[in-house]
């Protein structure tokens, strides 16, 4: 792709181009980061539920040899 234009134009184009790719990249970063939360919120609500689990089958099993 050729540009054309005078010299503060192509510097204007160049530094609007360099703008939006950092945009990209922290949009990307901030994805990765939202990512990397809802896995560990994921992860805190299985524990929690396998702890629920296990001590809803401790109570059910005093219960039946009780």
């Amino acid at each position: 792709m050729e540009i054309t234009g005078t010299t503060s134009q192509i510097n204007d184009y160049i530094n609007q181009q360099a703008k939006v790719e950092e945009t990209e990249a922290m949009y990307q970063v901030k994805l990765l980061k939202m990512q990397q939360q809802s896995e560990a919120v994921v992860g805190t609500l299985l524990e929690d539920t396998a702890e629920i689990s296990q001590e809803a089958m401790q109570k059910y099993l005093a219960e039946v040899k009780g």
